[in-house]
C-alpha cells in the first residue's frame, strides 16, 4: 500500500491515529475488569453522589443519545447503575451508580491517574502543555464551523 509521505504530519491524521491508541489501550486494560473504554467514560461522567440526569450524559462524551442508550443499557445489566424518574423533570431520567459501578468507577480514574503519570514522567512539561494548548485550539475551530467552503 503506497501512503502519501505527509500523511503523517496531518493533524487530522495524529489526532486520529492517538485516540484510537489510546481507547485501544484504554479497551485492553478495561476488560480485566469486565468493563469497556465507553463504559469507563461513561462512569466518570455521572455524579458518583447524587447521579446524572440521562439528558446530560451523551453531550459530556461527545456522544449521540443512541450510543449513549446503548451504554447505559449494556451498565444497566452489568449493575453498574440505576435508573430513577429526576424529581426536577417528569421528562428525565437520573442515572446512578450502584456500589459496583462505584468501585468500577474508582478503578477507571487510578488507571487514567496511572496513564497520566506515565506521561508526565515521559514527555517534557512544556510539550505537554503546548500539546493540550494546541488541541483545545483545533476543537474550539471545530466546534466553530464553517471551515468547509461550498
Amino acid at each position: 500500500m503506497i501512503v502519501n509521505k505527509h500523511f503523517k504530519r496531518r493533524v487530522d491524521f495524529v489526532m486520529r491515529q492517538g485516540w484510537k491508541n489510546i481507547e485501544k489501550m484504554y479497551n485492553n486494560e478495561a476488560s480485566k475488569y469486565d468493563v469497556t473504554f465507553s463504559i469507563g467514560f461513561t462512569l466518570i461522567s455521572i455524579d458518583p453522589e447524587n447521579g446524572s440526569p440521562s439528558t446530560s450524559i451523551g453531550p459530556v462524551m461527545g456522544l449521540e443519545s443512541n450510543s449513549i442508550s446503548r451504554i447505559l443499557n449494556s451498565m444497566e445489566n452489568k449493575n453498574l447503575i440505576t435508573r430513577r424518574a429526576n424529581p426536577n423533570d417528569g421528562r428525565s431520567i437520573i442515572i446512578s451508580l450502584t456500589k459496583l459501578g462505584i468501585k468500577k468507577r474508582e478503578i477507571v480514574i487510578q488507571k487514567i491517574r496511572e496513564f497520566k503519570s506515565i506521561l508526565r514522567s515521559r514527555i517534557d512539561p512544556s510539550d505537554l502543555d503546548t500539546f493540550l494548548r494546541v488541541s483545545t485550539q483545533v476543537n474550539e475551530i471545530i466546534e466553530e464551523g464553517g471551515y468547509f467552503q461550498t
